[in-house]
């Protein structure tokens, strides 16, 4: 009586082209899913340098008026008023924000991707461990099946 094979087993079970396709399939999901995490770190990254030039921006908008002065020398360096600045910065910080906004939209969308591509690998293991256990059942019965046989004709 032969004694059981477990590397024969796990050659028939990995030898199986349905299982392979699906081990196929769910290697390139985790490759996409890398991937897009990867652009999500991009995109928090721009979102977190676009805060820190909305705050640059927030403290040139927030100043004290520093008077008729001031807006002189404002005028003659930058060629505006002081009103015609604020407003510059005001739209620079719009402009930022709007940045922000699309950033943030951009890793929802992300997110969705990454969320739907996580169930879909979740499906994929227990799929394949289903059809693992099932190749490995039919081994085992087809080896115990070819022993009872072996059996029979010693016997005989």
């Amino acid at each position: 009586m032969a004694d059981f094979d477990y590397q024969k087993m796990n050659d028939y079970v990995s030898a199986d082209p349905e299982l392979s396709k699906l081990r196929e399939k769910r290697t390139q999901s985790y490759k996409k899913m890398n991937s897009l995490k990867d652009t999500a770190r991009t995109n928090i990254e721009k979102m977190h340098g676009l805060y820190l030039a909305k705050t640059a921006v927030l403290e040139k908008l927030q100043y004290e008026p520093a008077g008729q002065e001031a807006d002189e020398i404002l005028d003659e360096i930058t060629g505006q008023c002081s009103e015609c600045w604020n407003n510059d910065w005001g739209n620079a910080m719009e402009v930022v924000f709007d940045g922000q906004l699309s950033c943030s939209i951009a890793i929802s969308n992300l997110a969705k991707q990454i969320y739907k591509l996580s169930e879909d690998i979740q499906i994929m293991n227990g799929l394949i461990d289903t059809l693992e256990d099932e190749l490995r059942m039919q081994f085992r019965k087809q080896f115990y099946k070819d022993q009872e046989k072996t059996t029979e004709i010693k016997d005989v």
